[in-house]
């Protein structure tokens, strides 16, 4: 069975339901830069009342050991050995930020293992503020918390923040810097038209980081694709406004 597949791979993970049920589609969530599986904490079990709802943690994150992925195409090869060892039928691939970028990548490479595509708060290039690669070496804690500032909408509480930014730091400063860098060499610009999968494409109105301009690029360059917008949510959207991203979700996969 997959979970136990996954433990067999040393992949930290949480998922709901606790048994996996072949029946049910399969999402597979894959977090950002600096983040683990708790991310998708508002999206696992609402999303696990209908589908087998899977968040993973990326090497050097949570509960993955090696910390020694730094770009963006060594996380797609893992991801996709770790998806054909896992999965005997294609799942819908959802990824946030960084991980966005790590599917768009498995995508245009396996698209065999994937059933659908689910693209939030991400595009085809993810530079990074020079300021923010600087900081991280140099003055890591409030970078962190600077870069809070960027991710969440100005509606959102300050617990949320301080919460982002407590998950980010534990992650720590080598791997954090690793993953923004890899970020900043993303690009994929002149191979996004070449995805040919049914995508949705999710972004927060007030997201900083990957603004709707940026997201409605992928919308542009992806034949199968259709985008959602949420109002009130910054870059943490699926944080934010957890209940209309669930539906979206929810609503383009059983479309």
């Amino acid at each position: 069975m997959p979970l136990n597949k996954l433990k067999e791979h040393n992949v930290g993970y949480r998922a709901w339901p606790k048994s996996f049920d072949p029946q049910r589609p399969t999402i597979l969530m894959i977090h950002g830069a600096g983040g683990r599986s708790e991310v998708w904490n508002a999206q696992i079990r609402p999303l696990g009342r209908n589908f087998n709802a899977i968040a993973i943690d990326l090497p050097g994150h949570g509960n993955t050991s090696r910390n020694d992925l730094a770009d963006i195409s060594a996380y797609a090869q893992w991801l996709t050995q770790v998806t054909e060892a896992c999965f005997e039928t294609p799942v819908v691939l959802m990824g946030h930020s960084m991980g966005g970028a790590i599917c768009q990548k498995v995508a245009l490479q396996r698209p065999d293992l994937i059933k659908a595509l689910i693209l939030v708060g991400t595009a085809p290039r993810l530079k990074v503020a020079p300021v923010f690669l600087e900081g991280l070496k140099k003055n890591f804690s409030d970078t962190v918390d600077a870069i809070m500032k960027y991710a969440y909408s100005s509606s959102a509480p300050p617990i949320m923040l301080n919460q982002g930014a407590q998950l980010m730091k534990e992650v720590g400063q080598k791997a954090l810097y690793n993953d923004f860098a890899a970020c900043d060499r993303f690009d994929v610009r002149n191979e996004i038209h070449n995805i040919d999968l049914p995508t949705l494409i999710i972004c927060g109105e007030e997201d900083k980081l990957t603004p709707p301009s940026l997201c409605k690029k992928l919308q542009e360059k992806i034949k199968q694709s259709k985008i959602t917008i949420i109002p009130a949510a910054g870059h943490m959207v699926m944080i934010e406004a957890h209940r209309p991203f669930n539906e979206a979700v929810s609503i383009f996969i059983t479309s």
